[in-house]
């Protein structure tokens, strides 16, 4: 059991020849349509041994790509220290609010889902600011 707060959902398929064609070239071709998501065609080509040590590399590695809403969530590097910092001080607060989406694999994006939403909340609950009453 992975213990996470979320379903995980993973799109996997076979990799197969396509209609009318078959053998090595075939599977190599099917292969190669699918790793152009993560090299450029030229790369493939250019240096056979360097692409075989990052197939090598990658063998059995998961990619995650992210598009439209989710475009920049995941982009490195574009935090300072400051950001990543933990501080006791007066950070932002989550104020509750959520927008939902959701992964429609007919059209294989994920695409807003309005149901999923959550309003802010109306009281912003800081627990910094709770009297206790010795009693």
């Amino acid at each position: 059991c992975a213990r996470l707060n979320y379903a995980p959902s993973v799109d996997v398929r076979a990799v197969h020849p396509r209609k009318g064609e078959d053998g090595t070239e075939a599977i190599q071709k099917a292969a190669a349509e699918t790793l152009k998501y993560a090299v450029k065609p030229a790369d493939m080509t250019t240096d056979p041994e360097w692409f075989m040590e990052l197939t090598r590399q990658v063998h059995k590695l998961r990619f995650v790509a992210t598009g439209g809403a989710l475009k920049n969530v995941l982009k490195e590097g574009q935090e300072s220290d400051e950001e990543l910092a933990l501080t006791d001080g007066d950070g932002e607060q989550d104020d509750g609010g959520r927008v939902g989406f959701n992964w429609r694999p007919a059209d294989r994006k994920y695409r807003r889902y309005r149901q999923a939403d959550a309003e802010p909340s109306a009281l912003i609950h800081d627990p910094r600011q709770i009297d206790i009453e010795d009693g």
